[in-house]
């Protein structure tokens, strides 16, 4: 009996493990299918964006090449032509889908936001609209002059006047894209800080702790980006940085500021979800030791009842072989044995 019921509780553990595992495939499939859609509408996007803007090749082939001025600019294969086209198209369509790669982001995040996740993505899609060509123009016209002057005049005068830069277009075009793409994602820090302050609060004060990093992180970038000696291009590049974040931390203090609560109300709160949370789990628990006890029971009683069965059809048979012997009857002639044989069977009364 014993063994029975340890059999039947390793048993019951393995099925709670295997739901579980079961369990955690199908959330684990359901994600990688809210991706996949989630990315095949930015797909459809870039790629509709990409299609829209060779209809206008042209001029923002012109904008681009005008913070370049008068500098020359060359293709080496066959197809350099073409290969600049498609990736001038291509990042157009990247620059111009931001808002929808945010907006499914966001979409693919929403049970991580908290109430009113519906108008949130929505603001920020058109937030993240706006920030983008912000930071855009910030790159096209402050930003990229001054990085190309520096890397484009650095050997024009002195002695290394005679070395000229011969640099490919598709170079050049990659130079101008990432610039502009990393301006457009520089100014999204405020978005970014909301968001996470809607999946988890942030303490205004620990961003504020955190801004000497910041600081660093942005005088590093500037030097990266515009590798100029001059003071004035790096802190035109390192400013807007350091300002976005400040956005937002203000913005994130301001969102805070109209919740704030008691911090008597807030500790009585975090004790009630902590209570709660216990609840669920002893709750969860006990549901799981009555599921393993109707188990072991229903087991028990299968198995009791089959001995039971075996013990009364036991006790059958020796009814029956008993009645068996009381109807057999010694005394009288058996008439098909001619009289001789003395085993033949008569029923009694």
């Amino acid at each position: 009996m014993r063994r029975s019921k340890s059999k039947l509780a390793k048993k019951h553990a393995k099925t709670q493990l295997l739901d579980s595992s079961i369990q955690k495939r199908a959330v684990f499939a359901e994600h990688i299918h809210e991706l996949r859609k989630r990315l095949f509408w930015i797909t459809v996007s870039v790629v509709g964006c990409s299609a829209g803007a060779y209809s206008i090749q042209h001029k923002i082939v012109a904008a681009l090449l005008r913070p370049a001025k008068n500098q020359q600019f060359i293709y080496t294969t066959p197809g350099g032509g073409i290969d600049f086209l498609v990736r001038v198209c291509l990042y157009t369509g990247v620059v111009l889908s931001i808002p929808v790669i945010v907006y499914h982001l966001l979409k693919y995040l929403e049970p991580l936001i908290k109430k009113n996740s519906v108008r949130f993505i929505a603001y920020g899609s058109v937030v993240s609209g706006f920030l983008a060509i912000a930071g855009i123009l910030f790159g096209y016209f402050l930003g990229m002059p001054a990085a190309l002057h520096f890397l484009l005049h650095q050997f024009s005068t002195g002695e290394s006047s005679s070395i000229e830069a011969l640099i490919s277009i598709q170079s050049y075009m990659s130079f101008v894209m990432l610039y502009m793409v990393g301006s457009a994602l520089i100014f999204q820090i405020p978005l970014v800080l909301v968001l996470i302050n809607r999946i988890k609060p942030l303490n205004p004060k620990s961003l504020l702790k955190h801004e000497r990093w910041v600081v660093l992180i942005s005088v590093i970038a500037a030097g990266i980006i515009n590798p100029s000696p001059n003071i004035t291009d790096q802190l035109t590049l390192a400013v807007p940085m350091i300002l976005t974040y400040q956005i937002g931390v203000i913005i994130v203090w301001h969102i805070n500021s109209r919740f704030r609560r008691n911090k008597r109300v807030v500790r009585l709160l975090q004790d009630d979800e902590k209570a709660r949370l216990e609840r669920l789990r002893n709750f969860d628990l006990a549901r799981l030791k009555l599921a393993a006890s109707t188990e072991l029971a229903k087991t028990l009683q299968t198995v009791t009842g089959s001995e039971t069965n075996a013990h009364s059809s036991t006790a059958d048979s020796e009814r029956m072989a008993q009645k068996f012997d009381r109807n057999l009857d010694y005394s009288k002639p058996s008439r098909a044995n001619g009289g001789k044989a003395y085993v033949s069977i008569y029923p009694q009364a």
